[in-house]
């Protein structure tokens, strides 16, 4: 028996686990619904079991479901797992330096031998910022993370069990006839995302939705490998910027795995007598926009300086197994850090007997209501997007580090929204204003990202760096001339921040607009805000062929073809002559099935090997 991905060898009842099906070559596919019978050879005795076959094809291997197990069979496959894990417990062998500190040397590559293992080396490229590609390699089986800057933006898989198809048919979007046509159009050259969609299957919103539920799992899975050898590429491909990125953040994930992970080393932490932990001071790690557990937050809450990790668990109040699970899973995070030196100094304060009441209870403290609460939150959200960064925390231009640091601090504890968990209505505001929060502080806290950005609030004239407003600063002819500097000198960032100004100004201007429009469209995270600011200078001014242009220019660029027609049909509306509106209409209407290959060409884009 093999598994998927090829190469005969014996199956273990871990890889049946762990990997979940099972790939039997043939020369001769067995047809589908045929039942099947199946022997491990365990140390704790024979298993036995019966499957169905599910697919397959001749030399490409025959895909199984199994369905039935007796219950002698099962009881010798959970002694067989048990008998395992606690000899992979006893192989991972934790000491005081393995608690997640970080040596300062070069990910290359290595052998993760069980989830502490695996934990530790995300919660270096997490911590160090690092970019690059994780490879993980099980046997014939490849899956692939991508960093950027230390967050998880994308996934790949050579399992088969991880393709869209295979997801879609197991959860029932697909029947095993729709499968096996969108199968034999991928054998004409055509990518399984395109066609599902042009069988008319499912939407090109609908197969968004499975590419994110695709990502994820791809992501949890990896998660989940008992053992593996891993590879670290230090740079990303520049063809790996998703259009549809992985919804759930990392740091979830990792929560989650923590919990399922039965490998842990927490006896070890439990006894740990030489372990000292302290909050971590990186507030971007401190700060993760995550929903923690009662344990978790109640460790948190009765943290104060260094302390001996042993006695943190004992005056926690908590059972200790859940105890030390939620302080391994906030060093997982990085929000909880091991102190080099086992000796905390004098000045540290010593635990609280009872821990102290936890903040998140008490959001509004500071707070007279509820709506003026709300009202500062929308004032820094719309702060966000007319201002500037250092606005948006509180300081000046001339802030050093450390005030920046305070500040975004002092803004975190307010506004982070597991301080806020029992008020659903609030969380997605304040997950935009902790997402701009984290943004403005990366920028500042970084000295080259911090130049590059003053440079270019320079070049555009800005006022916003603690300098005083002037009254010809605010006439729209000034931000106008200002802003076109902009243009011509390519310093879109300055441009925009002028032409905010105006529509503030001067919000019922469709010059104003399509110029901030054009301006927003320039810079790929801005172009849905774009597409906004066109179509309000198009309801202003319905009669500009040049807007409607450049918002057909925009949705092309967005991979939006479909949505460009009805414009620069609408332009042909108002002058039959114009040649660019005619010249783009004949290449974006071609034949319907080119037409319908274009329209799902962005998530076609995604799919880089054959189903």
């Amino acid at each position: 028996m093999g598994w998927q991905g090829g190469g005969k060898r014996n199956a273990s009842t871990v890889d049946t686990l762990s990997l979940g099906g099972v790939f039997l070559f043939v020369t001769e596919p067995l047809p589908v619904g045929t039942m099947v019978q199946f022997v491990f050879d365990a140390p704790s005795g024979e298993v036995r079991g019966r499957a169905i076959i599910r697919h397959g094809r001749a030399g490409r291997g025959i895909g199984m479901q199994f369905v039935h197990m007796d219950s002698d069979s099962r009881a010798r496959l959970y002694r067989f797992v048990q008998q395992l894990e606690k000899e992979q417990r006893k192989e991972v062998v934790a000491t005081p330096l393995s608690w997640f500190t970080h040596d300062g040397q070069p990910l290359d590559s290595g052998e993760i031998r069980g989830h502490h293992e695996l934990f530790a080396l995300l919660n270096k490229i997490y911590s160090a910022r690092l970019t690059g590609k994780l490879q993980l390699v099980l046997g014939r089986v490849e899956k692939q993370l991508f960093f950027d800057s230390g967050q998880l933006i994308f996934a790949t898989s050579s399992d088969r069990q991880d393709s869209l198809g295979e997801m879609m048919l197991r959860a029932g979007a697909l029947t095993q006839s729709q499968f096996e046509e969108a199968s034999e159009l991928v054998r004409t050259g055509q990518r399984l995302g395109s066609a599902i969609a042009e069988m008319g299957v499912c939407s090109v919103e609908e197969i968004a939705g499975w590419v994110q539920r695709q990502l994820t799992q791809i992501t949890s899975s990896v998660l989940d490998y008992p053992s593996c050898r891993y590879y670290f590429f230090s740079s990303l491909e520049k063809n790996i910027v998703p259009e549809i990125g992985i919804p759930v953040p990392l740091g979830k994930l990792l929560l989650e795995a923590v919990y399922r992970a039965n490998d842990l080393p927490l006896d070890h932490l439990a006894e740990d007598g030489e372990l000292y932990v302290e909050l971590t001071s990186d507030p971007l790690q401190r700060y993760q926009v995550v929903e923690l557990s009662e344990g978790e937050r109640s460790l948190l809450g009765a943290l104060s300086g260094v302390v001996a990790a042993r006695e943190l668990l004992r005056q926690s109040g908590l059972p200790k197994a859940k105890a030390t699970r939620a302080l391994y899973s906030l060093m997982v995070l990085g929000a909880v850090v091991c102190v080099p030196h086992g000796t905390p100094s004098e000045q540290e304060p010593a635990v609280p007997t009872t821990p102290p009441p936890e903040p998140e209870r008490r959001p509004l403290e500071e707070w007279p209501s509820q709506s003026q609460f709300e009202e500062e939150v929308r004032r820094l959200l719309d702060l966000a997007e007319k201002g500037t960064y250092y606005e948006l925390l509180g300081v000046t231009g001339s802030a050093l580090p450390s005030h920046i640091k305070e500040s975004f601090h002092r803004l975190a504890r307010k506004f982070h929204p597991d301080r806020h968990m029992g008020q659903s209505e609030r969380l997605g505001l304040l997950q935009d204003l902790m997402s701009q929060l984290t943004t403005a502080y990366k920028t500042l806290a970084d000295e080259k990202k911090r130049a590059s950005y003053d440079k270019q609030l320079a070049e555009a004239g800005a006022f916003t760096l603690g300098q005083g407003k002037t009254e010809s600063q605010r006439t729209v002819d000034d931000c106008l001339v200002r802003a076109k500097q902009c243009l011509r000198a390519h310093n879109f960032a300055g441009s925009i921040l002028w032409l905010r100004k105006c529509v503030e100004i001067a919000p019922e201007v469709a010059k104003h607009q399509a110029l901030l429009a054009r301006s927003l469209a320039a810079v790929p995270q801005y172009r849905q805000e774009a597409a906004h600011h066109f179509e309000k200078a198009i309801e202003l001014d319905p009669w500009n062929t040049s807007t409607y242009f450049q918002f057909g220019e925009l949705y092309e660029l967005m991979r939006l073809p479909w949505r460009a027609i009805p414009l620069y049909r609408k332009i042909l509306d108002i002058d039959p002559e114009h040649n660019k509106a005619l010249e783009r209409l004949s290449e974006l209407e071609p034949k319907q099935e080119d037409q319908l290959e274009k329209s799902f060409q962005f998530v076609s884009n995604l799919f880089r090997r054959k189903a």
